[in-house]
């Protein structure tokens, strides 16, 4: 079966959308001004060193700052911050974006306060594929919600799951 690349990129994208993925907003300092994006392509990488990354496309507008700053925060969402989320997907709310809910640092990235966990990271490398750049931070401090019920993202939309 050969198919052309525009139809395998659209068989991709329809098969991803049909996986759901906890929605997060990273966070960074850029000279004491603080920006952010919502991503959901971030994922644990190993346990030793405790360590993530996170996928942010090169066009993103943090994109230039993420590749030069020594620490970001990935805050995962809880089920009702999908405010949050379409906040930060949305270029037109930059100046609401950190009015209320976060802890603001002199010289490390905002943490929400409220968020279901929020992971301070060093950066450590990054590497450039296709569209994106993976971006790899060491874990430095971790601040956790006790209910668990993180925001998800599949087929274009937002949802939870409910506990049982």
């Amino acid at each position: 079966m050969n198919r052309s690349e525009d139809e395998v990129v659209d068989q991709f994208r329809r098969a991803m959308r049909r996986v759901a993925a906890t929605v997060n907003v990273i966070s960074l300092n850029v000279h004491g001004s603080p920006h952010g994006i919502t991503a959901t392509a971030v994922s644990s990488l190993s346990m030793e060193p405790p360590s993530l990354l996170a996928c942010i496309n090169r066009a993103a507008a943090v994109h230039a700052s993420m590749a030069d700053m020594a620490n970001f925060r990935v805050n995962i969402l809880h089920r009702d911050q999908e405010d949050i989320a379409r906040m930060f997907a949305d270029r037109r709310e930059e100046e609401r974006r950190f009015a209320e809910g976060w802890e603001l640092f002199p010289d490390l990235p905002p943490r929400l306060i409220d968020a279901q966990a929020s992971i301070l990271c060093r950066r450590i490398d990054h590497h450039q594929f296709g569209t994106h750049s993976i971006f790899i931070g060491v874990i430095e401090d971790v601040c956790v919600r006790e209910d668990v019920s993180p925001l998800l993202y599949w087929n274009g939309q937002y949802g939870s799951i409910n506990p049982c």
